[in-house]
């Protein structure tokens, strides 16, 4: 890029020498692969790619979505939905472009390393697991009130069909009868 009149192939990344690609290609990997069942390990679609740009803070008031978009487009084609890394290399510099005509080099280092700062792709606004344990809640018979402490002992283990049914005596001879009843005295 740096002995290209335009560098609209970003080919040469020569300016780029301290650059680490094995750790860009290794983002790359990671976000090209989150979220895609289909995923060949050399290749990303546009929405992975702009995730990555987002969490790495590239995507903001200067480049947006729709230039992520466009430049895709210009890159890989209006038929193809997928990017390489090498391909990619040529998106950010379309992207740099976009950002800062004059200086397109400076620009697409500070993306470059921005991208390098988060090679692993986030989970945020993701359903996680409760903290709390929810056995030992729903199990905790301190709680309970009403006819349902009935269904547990003292040490709070249930009492099984006893907790939960009133079982009859059945030890009288008419309905009604209840052998622990206080007699009555006749007058």
């Amino acid at each position: 890029m740096a002995g290209k009149a335009n560098g609209s192939d970003g080919g040469d990344w020569s300016f780029l020498a301290d650059v680490d690609n094995r750790a860009l290609n290794e983002g790359f990997k990671n976000f090209g692969k989150f979220g895609d069942r289909n995923f060949t390990g050399n290749n990303m679609t546009l929405k992975n790619c702009d995730k990555w740009l987002k969490e790495a803070g590239v995507i903001g008031k200067v480049i947006t979505t729709t230039d992520t978009s466009i430049a895709f487009k210009q890159v890989v084609g209006n038929n193809d939905k997928v990017i390489t890394f090498e391909k990619f290399k040529t998106f950010l510099f379309k992207l740099a472009l976009r950002a800062s005509k004059e200086a397109p080099q400076e620009e697409i280092i500070k993306i470059v390393e921005k991208l390098q700062l988060k090679l692993e792709p986030s989970t945020s606004g993701t359903t996680s697991a409760m903290k709390t344990n929810v056995i030992d809640r729903l199990t905790d018979t301190s709680k309970y009130t009403g006819s349902h402490k009935e269904r547990f002992d003292a040490e709070g283990k249930g009492r099984g069909k006893e907790g939960r049914e009133d079982i009859p005596s059945k030890t009288g001879y008419v309905t009604g009868f209840n052998k622990d009843a206080p007699k009555s005295v006749n007058k």
